[in-house]
């Protein structure tokens, strides 16, 4: 079996341990408040990290502009993870990550296109497929929000995890930024969050409770924190390499697929029709946006 087949099956593992981190979490924010699960989480991720980039001899070493991009991409990291959690105390965890992972692509884009017009001199040419995934991406939208009325649209299930989306697409821009390894951004952005979020200790007086939790909770967070975090994201950092980036970048359309079957086995959550609809638009619309790429005609 070549490489590139084993790490596509990989890649599909990883989407897997990306995907399963919805209803794992879902069930963590049942036993105990979100800052509490998100520092264990970052603390977890930094401990397993350390092994794997000792092992893998990733390089760390930093210069200030790195450094400063690091900081900005652990607060918006930071902030992710508390809307993450306390988000999916108000609704599925299955619609969430359907939400979340189909319409970051689009924030993603609209933000590059919003830079773009604001840097001076640059101009970017809008492409018929990108238009139409964005059209497709906000069709999808409604329909995963469900817009029935404005109470609807406003609610905090809605409001949260639409500023999840937003969060992460910020994120990914500032890490474009980064020059080193990914693999090392990775173990940057999970370091400086347990930082920034360390002063807890000082205010959350239930920080030690997770250690009298059961087998079920510790299962969870082992998910979310070491297969998810760490393993996932490092498999499919590692995947670009060997697959490349054009391919790896489909596989996480799989990722609303696994999240909805994951909350299915683990919650026994069944997804609505809509949530489904918008999903497989949204799906379709990452794709037109990201991957599609038009024939261009031969001039004779």
């Amino acid at each position: 079996m070549s490489r590139g087949v084993i790490f596509s099956i990989l890649l599909v593992i990883a989407m897997f341990f990306w995907g399963s981190s919805w209803p794992s979490s879902k069930v963590l924010v049942t036993y105990t408040s979100a800052d509490v699960v998100t520092f264990w989480r970052f603390f977890l991720a930094l401990l397993a990290s350390i092994p794997l980039v000792v092992m893998l001899k990733i390089p760390l070493r930093i210069d200030g502009k790195a450094f400063k991009y690091l900081l900005a991409a652990a607060v918006f990291n930071c902030l992710y993870s508390l809307m993450f959690f306390v988000g999916l105390n108000y609704g599925s965890a299955g619609k969430g990550g359907v939400l979340v992972t189909t319409i970051t692509p689009v924030f993603v884009y609209l933000l590059t296109f919003g830079l773009y017009k604001i840097q001076k001199g640059v101009n970017k040419s809008v492409k018929g497929n990108e238009i139409l995934g964005v059209f497709l991406g906000i069709v999808a939208g409604i329909c995963l929000l469900d817009l029935g009325n404005l109470q609807t649209l406003f609610s905090k299930f809605n409001v949260f995890f639409v500023l999840c989306a937003l969060d992460w697409a910020a994120l990914t821009l500032v890490c474009q930024r980064i020059r080193i390894h990914p693999i090392a951004i990775n173990f940057y952005i999970t370091l400086f969050s347990v930082v920034l979020f360390s002063p807890i200790f000082l205010i959350q007086p239930q920080m030690l409770e997770i250690f009298n939790f059961d087998l079920r909770f510790w299962c969870m967070l082992l998910i979310i924190a070491v297969l998810s975090t760490v393993i996932g994201t490092s498999i499919y950092y590692m995947g670009i390499a060997q697959v490349g980036a054009e391919k790896a970048s489909s596989y996480p359309l799989l990722v609303p697929v696994f999240a909805l079957l994951t909350s299915y086995f683990i919650l026994g959550e069944i997804p609505s029709v809509l949530t489904l609809i918008g999903g497989a638009i949204a799906i379709f619309a990452t794709y037109l946006i990201n991957l599609y790429k038009p024939r261009v005609k031969k001039t004779q």
